[in-house]
């Protein structure tokens, strides 16, 4: 696995959901094993430095950050994976979008069609 080229994930959010999303990051690379690429675990974001560590080490992100500006200002990511409340999730978003970063983000997209559409 490690001649396949990595595709370096930061995913936003570590409460429930991110909890969800990092199970599924742990098991994506065997579950998919035909996949061209590999995923990497590279950064775990979130506001409160302490609770953040721990789901890092108990998910097994390589970093941590509370800063997303800085996150979304590395060049080695690939994916913004946005998986914080729902209210957030067009501004964390269009502003990885704009950092251009591939953007997956969880449901639903947007708190309206318009922001979206915009996506």
């Amino acid at each position: 696995m490690a001649d396949k080229p990595a595709l370096k994930v930061a995913l936003i959010g570590y409460s429930f959901m991110g909890r969800a999303h990092s199970n599924a990051y742990q098991q994506v690379n065997r579950f998919f094993p035909e996949s061209p690429y590999r995923i990497e675990r590279a950064v775990l974001v979130g506001r409160t430095a302490g609770p953040l560590e721990e789901a890092a080490k108990t998910w097994g992100w390589t970093d941590t950050s509370t800063d997303v500006d800085a996150v979304l200002g590395r060049p080695d990511i690939d994916i913004v994976h946005v998986a914080t409340p729902n209210i957030s999730h067009y501004e964390l978003s269009m502003r990885a979008l704009e950092a251009g970063k591939h953007v997956l983000c969880e449901k639903p997209l947007a708190m309206t069609a318009r922001q979206a559409r915009e996506m």
